[in-house]
C-alpha cells in the first residue's frame, strides 16, 4: 500500500493535473488539510507558531501540482482556515492593530508570488516536454532515414560485388556495425554511446558468456564511439576466423580503464586455435593505427601462445563541439580510404 502510494504521488509530481480540472481543486483542498494538521500538531508544541506558516507550503504544492487556479483556492483556504481555527483571541475586529495587517498582507502578497512563480515553473516545464517529445521524435525519424541510406548503401555493394562473396559479406559486415552504433548514438540525448553496450552488440550473437568484460562503463563521444565500433568489430571478425572464437573453448577478455583523458582497452583471447602471423596487413590493422594516429594514443599488439593481446589507448576528446566537428572532416575520409584500401587487397 505505502509503495502504491509513494508511486502514485511520483506520478502525480513528475507529470501534474490539468489545471481547472476537478482533481486539481481536490489536491488543493488535500494540502490544505495537509497544513492544517501540521498547523495543529505546531500549536501542540509552540502555541505561538505563526498563523499562516504551513499554508505558504500547501499553497506552493497546489500551484505546482495543479495549476494556478488550485494555488489561488488553497492560498484562500489557507486564510480561511488559519483565522477561524488559529488566530488568537485578541485579533477580533474591535482590536484590529497595524501587525495583524500586516500579517495578513505579506500572506496574500507572499501567495501571489508563489502562485505566479509556481504558473512560469509549469509553463517553462511544459515547453521542455514537448521540445523533449519533438526532440525524440526527430531522432527516430533520422534512425529511420539513417537505415535507409544504410539499406541503400548496403544494395549497392550488393550489386557491385555479387561475384566475391567473402568481400561482399565483409563489407556488409562491417556496414551493419556502423549502423548499429549509429543507431546507439542517434537515440542518445547527448550524442555519446555506452561503450558496454557497444560490446554487447558485437558480441551477442556469439554468446556473451564467453565474454568478461572489465571496467566501470564509459559514455563514449561521437567519433570514438564509431572507432571503437569497427575496431571491435574487425577484432571480432578475426576472432571468429583465426582466433579464440573459431572454437567453442575460446574465450576472450575486454578490460578498459579510463586515466584522465587516456582511455585505455586491453583485449585478451584465449582456448583458440596456435595463431600464425599473418601475411600481410589487413583492414583492422590500419584501422586501429590510424584510429590510434587520430587521437593521440598508442598501440601494443603481439601474438602469444594462448592468442591475440592487444593494448591500445586512444585521447578522449575535451570538447564535444570540436570532436563532433572533427569526425565530420576526418572520420569519413578515413573510412573511405581504408575501406578502398582494403577492397582493392582482397580483389588483387
Amino acid at each position: 500500500m505505502m509503495g502504491w502510494a509513494s508511486n502514485r504521488w511520483r506520478s502525480i509530481w513528475h507529470a501534474g493535473l490539468r489545471p481547472r480540472s476537478a482533481a486539481a481543486l481536490l489536491f488543493a483542498v488535500a494540502s490544505v488539510a495537509i497544513a492544517t494538521v501540521v498547523r495543529i500538531g505546531l500549536g501542540l508544541i509552540s502555541p505561538d507558531s505563526a498563523v499562516f506558516a504551513p499554508y505558504y507550503s500547501a499553497t506552493l504544492v497546489a500551484a505546482l501540482v495543479g495549476g494556478a487556479e488550485a494555488g489561488v483556492l488553497a492560498a484562500a483556504l489557507g486564510a480561511l482556515a488559519a483565522y477561524c481555527l488559529f488566530v488568537p483571541p485578541e485579533w477580533d475586529l474591535a482590536s484590529f492593530r497595524l501587525e495583524q495587517l500586516v500579517s495578513l498582507v505579506l500572506y496574500a502578497a507572499s501567495s501571489v508570488v508563489i502562485v505566479w512563480a509556481a504558473k512560469s515553473y509549469r509553463g517553462l516545464l511544459e515547453r521542455l516536454r514537448n521540445e523533449q517529445a519533438t526532440r525524440q521524435l526527430l531522432n527516430l525519424e533520422l534512425v529511420h532515414r539513417i537505415k535507409n541510406i544504410l539499406t541503400g548503401v548496403q544494395s549497392i555493394v550488393s550489386q557491385s560485388l555479387r561475384d566475391q562473396g567473402d568481400l561482399l559479406e565483409t563489407v556488409s559486415a562491417r556496414l551493419a556495425a556502423l549502423g548499429a552504433t549509429n543507431e546507439l548514438l542517434v537515440k542518445s540525448e547527448l550524442q555519446s554511446a555506452s561503450l558496454r553496450e557497444i560490446l554487447a552488440r558485437e558480441f551477442a550473437p556469439y554468446g556473451l558468456s564467453r565474454f568478461e568484460l572489465q571496467g566501470d562503463d564509459i559514455d563514449c563521444p561521437y567519433a570514438i564511439a564509431i572507432v571503437l565500433a569497427l575496431i571491435v568489430h574487425e577484432l571480432t571478425t578475426n576472432a571468429v576466423k583465426y582466433g579464440a572464437l573459431s572454437r567453442s573453448s575460446g574465450r576472450i577478455g575486454v578490460a578498459w580503464s579510463i586515466a584522465g583523458d587516456q582511455l585505455v582497452l586491453e583485449w585478451v583471447e584465449s582456448g583458440g586455435p596456435q595463431p600464425t602471423a599473418p601475411t600481410r596487413v589487413g583492414f583492422g590493422s590500419k584501422l586501429l593505427q590510424s584510429s590510434v594516429r587520430q587521437f593521440q594514443g598508442s598501440v601494443d599488439s603481439r601474438l602469444e601462445p594462448t592468442g591475440l593481446r592487444c593494448r591500445f589507448s586512444l585521447t578522449m576528446p575535451k570538447e564535444r563541439k570540436r570532436e563532433t566537428a572533427e569526425v565530420t572532416n576526418r572520420l569519413p575520409r578515413f573510412q573511405s580510404e581504408t575501406a578502398l584500401s582494403s577492397a582493392k587487397t582482397k580483389i588483387t
